[in-house]
């Protein structure tokens, strides 16, 4: 019995010795990484605000024992997930809050629960050129109770060392995987299709056709500016309608426009013009993504008119809808533009109307 209360005592004066020697050890820490990626503010606030994204670009997701436990919601203030590891225990993270497209604040509790007080992790997305790119920074913050102190002294690295390298090698993944989502693109053709028509407000212009993508944008501005400043509703969509397209020179001339419920009266000197689309029937292509891969759309849809032994009406021109656009969506990929070529109504079998 003399033994086992030895025993006792030993172990208790080594607790206490242990506890003694790491709790007046300092247990503040502080991380912070920053990584300029190539995406805007928007697209990588929509990633980082969802912990089930965190799934692809994390670096500790490779734990192959990691088990973690989403609640039913994972994203914005309130969201929150858990863990358990036989590498790294346990632990709990939990959005504290958010200010949308600028900067998230968490707690992270290493081997406890939320009701911890935890750490804290703050993200921020620092607009960069002009909003085409962001300054990513992700640190933490905080202090180690007696606990921590002893588990993270079992382990090889200190827990900055641990988060700095984790945090980096994250973020190298986040910026890898949004580049990737941002180039995703689908073609569809959608066969035949008759497209209404109507009147419209439009402006013309001729460029380069290496520079009709800078131009399109300031046009669009121009009608819609005027269409509010006037109180005109708009019916759809703008669409960019090509009246020539010279292969030879480079060169095109083009109309960029916006439907009106009716035919509008301008004054003298307007800034637009107004105009009336004829109905037409049209070969029909759907693409979802970066304006860059028009060209793949356009050239889908010739294909599929050649195919299918269509014949183009040359009397009307070819344009472009855009469904989805920038600047109002950020993400290129889910930009949605629809391309219709017009075809003579002799060909017409089995029609879809739009």
């Amino acid at each position: 019995m003399k033994f086992f209360k030895y025993l006792f005592f030993l172990l208790l004066i080594l607790f206490i010795g242990v506890a003694l020697y790491y709790g007046t050890q300092d247990g503040h820490f502080s991380v912070s990484e920053t990584r300029e990626m190539n995406a805007p503010p928007e697209v990588v606030f929509e990633e980082v605000n969802d912990f089930k994204n965190w799934q692809k670009w994390g670096s500790w997701m490779n734990d192959e024992s990691l088990k973690i436990n989403y609640p039913d919601i994972t994203s914005g203030k309130g969201a929150f997930y858990s863990w358990s590891s036989d590498k790294d225990g346990e632990g709990a993270m939990e959005t504290l809050d958010i200010e949308k497209n600028k900067k998230i604040t968490q707690k992270i509790v290493f081997n406890g629960s939320l009701e911890d007080e935890g750490n804290q992790v703050t993200w921020t997305f620092e607009p960069q050129n002009n909003g085409k790119s962001t300054l990513v920074s992700w640190s933490m913050e905080g202090s180690l109770n007696l606990f921590e102190k002893i588990y993270f002294a079992t382990k090889d690295q200190s827990l900055e060392e641990m988060v700095r390298f984790m945090y980096r090698e994250s973020l190298e993944n986040l910026d890898a995987i949004l580049q990737k989502e941002m180039n995703e693109y689908t073609i569809e053709s959608k066969g035949i299709t008759n497209y209404s028509g109507g009147f419209y407000l439009y402006n013309t212009t001729a460029s380069k056709q290496s520079e009709i993508g800078t131009k399109i944008t300031p046009m669009i501005e121009q009608i819609t500016d005027f269409m509010s400043e006037n109180n005109i509703p708009a019916q759809g969509n703008p669409f960019v309608i090509y009246l020539d397209w010279d292969e030879m020179n480079k060169t095109s001339i083009f109309s960029v426009g916006i439907h009106t419920s009716d035919m509008v009266i301008l004054p003298d000197g307007s800034p637009v013009i107004s105009g009336y689309m004829e109905a037409s029937t049209a070969i029909k292509t759907t693409l979802t993504g970066n304006y860059s891969y028009l060209t793949k759309a356009w050239e889908t849809t010739e294909k599929y008119i050649q195919d299918g032994g269509f014949i183009k009406n040359e009397k009307k021109h070819p344009f472009e809808v855009f469904v989805i656009k920038s600047p109002q969506e950020k993400n290129p990929s889910k930009w949605v533009t629809d391309i219709y070529i017009p075809i003579e109504t002799s060909q017409n079998q089995n029609n879809e109307f739009e």
